[in-house]
């Protein structure tokens, strides 16, 4: 089991909030995909949180938290973050704070699919 916290571009927020579709985070060609700046800067500002890449998996880069006691993991793909931690509390904290201070542009939206909330 893990804790999950997910990131998106804001526009996605909004297409999931107007849509009457359960299934919504199952269909990936619903969400907006990331600009190559935005993306670029969301790599940019893993690797500035202490985020190392581990591998490249097609349009995917799998990313550890350079912490060596770390659980906190995250996968930038084109239309998201997926961030994953162990239910430590410091690994919560350290994924959900990231997502958080993620926003801070007005570009993304922080998903908790625990809560199944929003944040921007």
């Amino acid at each position: 089991m893990s804790f999950d916290i997910q990131l998106f571009h804001i526009q996605t927020m909004r297409d999931y909030e107007n849509s009457n579709d359960e299934e919504f985070f199952e269909h990936v060609e619903k969400f907006t995909v990331f600009s190559d700046a935005q993306f670029k800067a969301l790599k940019a500002r893993l690797l500035s949180y202490d985020y190392e890449i581990i591998r490249t998996v097609d349009d995917t880069l799998h990313f550890k938290k350079s912490d060596a006691e770390s659980s906190a993991v995250a996968y930038l793909t084109r239309y998201a973050i997926y961030f994953s931690a162990g239910f430590n509390p410091e690994d919560s904290f350290e994924i959900s704070m990231t997502a958080s201070e993620f926003t801070d542009t007005g570009e993304f939206a922080k998903f908790d699919p625990q809560l199944g909330e929003w944040e921007i």
